[in-house]
């Protein structure tokens, strides 16, 4: 029987993880790596062939952390869904400010990596959820996500702290807008309790 491994591919990621999200990813090094392990630098190339991989495995570790806000947020409920996505990444900004700014602004690409590993989570919504068209779902997510980021930006800079009733507030003026340009989604419309709620939302935009 082979003795235990005891640099595990998990440890690699969560050290890794851990410099990254105190100095930023040009100091994600294998050699800072293996020194916050108490290694050589061998048990991670063994498990990955150049620092680009590890990289990939820390920002899928990033997006596992917006799954799991989201999911703390949105519970079982398809009532109020369409600001829990919203809720859960500003949720994000305000506890790792450093790293949205890593990941957003300093490597706007790798902002587009955990984008693209989100999408069909976000079109899933749209269009399973809601019961929009793909085409229209596609649509909703490019003109929330400018709204989206430019929210996270505000909150990511310190100009202002801002409650989380601030954050579903400008959430649903940003659900309004949509739905004033794309209609309100066909399937939240068959639920009682969303179709007050949108209908009272919809009433104070008029005021």
């Amino acid at each position: 029987m082979s003795a235990t491994k005891r640099i595990t591919k998990n440890m690699i990621v969560d050290a890794a993880l851990e410099i990254f999200r105190a100095e930023g990813f040009e100091s994600v090094t294998s050699r800072r790596i293996a020194l916050r392990l108490g290694c050589s630098t061998q048990p991670i190339y063994f498990e990955y062939k150049n620092m680009d991989e590890l990289k990939d495995d820390i920002i899928k570790k990033v997006v596992e952390q917006l799954d799991e806000l989201f999911s703390s947020v949105s519970g079982d409920s398809d009532e109020f869904v369409y600001r829990s996505f919203g809720l859960s990444f500003l949720k994000f900004v305000q506890t790792d400010p450093f790293v949205f700014r890593q990941i957003y602004i300093v490597e706007g690409k790798i902002g587009k990596q955990v984008d693209d590993l989100r999408m069909q989570k976000v079109l899933d919504i749209l269009e399973n959820k809601y019961g929009y068209k793909k085409e229209t779902a596609i649509a909703i997510n490019n003109m929330a996500a400018c709204s989206l980021m430019g929210m996270a930006f505000f909150i990511s800079s310190g100009y202002k702290k801002v409650s989380e009733n601030e954050i579903i507030k400008n959430l649903e003026l940003l659900f309004g807008s949509v739905c004033a340009v794309y209609g309100p989604p066909p399937k939240l419309m068959k639920i009682e309790k969303f179709r007050e709620h949108f209908e009272q939302l919809m009433a104070s935009f008029k005021k």
